[in-house]
């Protein structure tokens, strides 16, 4: 989940076929994701990419830098429905990899337009209103995919699978560590974007127990977690996400009980974050300095964002983890899912950013081609199928790894 330097170099033309009419815009698509998803669909997607933001230089300036002439560019502000509506109009999905607080509003402009619509996540309370306009987009005839990165995303997925492994469920539980190998020559890396971070280290994370939603402290429940070589250990706790908004609905019928959420950082990071949090720079209070006024949070932000490795040779590898605990029959049963990602020597793409950036773009041409046939807002265990989704992993260099009755084996699709 660490930023990287873009290489600047020109893309097999074959990959945007001239005479394919589809075409997939992506919000932010010069942002930190959005830039991985942009360039998973140069390589593998036959049709039209438009690259879309607020800062049309820097869209600009990306989609040139493919020289590729499938990928264009559009200056677009969320913030600004009717414009967001005529540009969407052009497509046939949207990739929302803009900041999670405008899921709504995009959703909103996709469904006007009457087009398809993927996002990266909505940290548990944004999901759970973006489920409310299912009837809308069933009603439409349009498909929404709600959490389309790597978790939640690939995690859904993996749970989909577990779950089909299972009558009864008892518990899933969802975890990801990172072992980072690369010498940085900066005091601090940021992983992803920074308000995303603020907000999962700040707000109070919800757990499904016993049957029943509750709110837990920030960064409470540590454990070790046992993951495969190179991580082997990581101390993980709870944090805000997705995927504890949707599973106990997605597995309500196999009688679910508990669900959880745990992410799994570096120390020396997490101590970092919770001191900006606990001297006030996360504060979206309003101050005043030397006479103006001026958003804490806003200012770190863009202090931190100057912390973006831009020459080091990223070097790790990613694990996302689900644990399954259930019947099957009158058995007692249980598996451990693993997703492993490493860092994208091609493109100097870290692990975590590879494996969040890349499952928008399967999925929106997943939506395009047809693979994806069910109507409504959903997130991923309800409509992707696992086995064509693990395939199109491996060949993004992702594989699925399942551990039960003490056997780790690769998953075959």
């Amino acid at each position: 989940m660490k930023n990287y330097k873009m290489k600047q170099r020109k893309v097999n033309e074959t990959a945007g076929s001239p005479s394919s009419k589809k075409k997939i815009v992506v919000l932010g698509g010069y942002g930190e994701m959005g830039r991985v998803t942009v360039i998973d669909l140069v390589e593998t997607f036959k049709g039209g990419i438009i690259i879309a933001g607020r800062n049309k230089e820097k869209a600009r300036q990306f989609a040139n830098s493919f020289k590729n002439k499938q990928v264009t560019w559009a200056e677009a502000d969320v913030t600004k429905h009717d414009s967001i509506v005529r540009l969407l109009r052009q497509c046939d999905v949207v990739i929302n990899a803009t900041q999670y607080t405008a899921n709504i509003d995009v959703m909103a402009a996709a469904l006007e337009a009457k087009i398809g619509y993927v996002d990266l996540g909505g940290l548990f309370h944004m999901t759970r209103k973006q489920l409310k306009l299912h009837k809308r987009f069933k009603a439409a005839g349009r498909t929404a995919i709600l959490g389309c990165g790597a978790t939640p995303g690939i995690t859904n997925v993996m749970a989909a699978y577990g779950a089909a492994l299972f009558d009864h469920i008892g518990s899933i539980h969802v975890q990801f560590a990172d072992k980072d190998f690369t010498r940085y020559s900066m005091p601090f890396a940021v992983p992803y974007s920074m308000r995303t971070i603020f907000d999962e280290f700040s707000m109070k994370p919800a757990i499904f127990s016993g049957g029943r939603f509750q709110f837990v402290a920030p960064i409470a429940g540590k454990e070790e977690i046992l993951f495969p070589p190179p991580v082997n250990r990581a101390t993980c706790f709870y944090t805000l996400h997705s995927e504890v908004a949707t599973f106990p609905l997605s597995f309500k019928d196999k009688g679910i009980k508990d669900c959880s959420f745990k992410g799994g950082f570096d120390a020396g990071f997490v101590d970092k974050i919770r001191f900006l949090i606990d001297t006030g720079f996360s504060s979206e209070q309003q101050v005043i300095h030397a006479g103006r006024k001026i958003v804490p949070r806003d200012f770190a932000i863009q202090l931190l964002n100057k912390f973006i490795p831009e020459h080091e040779k990223i070097q790790d590898a990613e694990f996302l983890r689900i644990a399954i605990d259930g019947k099957k029959g009158n058995k007692r049963k249980s598996v451990v899912i693993y997703c492993k990602a490493v860092s994208n020597k091609r493109w100097n793409i870290p692990a975590g950013s590879w494996d969040t950036g890349t499952p928008p773009s399967i999925i929106a041409q997943m939506m395009i081609s047809g693979e994806i046939q069910k109507k409504g807002v959903l997130p991923p265990e309800q409509c992707i199928q696992p086995s064509l989704f693990f395939k199109k992993l491996r060949q993004r260099n992702m594989i699925i790894l399942i551990e039960e009755d003490g056997k780790r084996r690769q998953v075959r699709c």
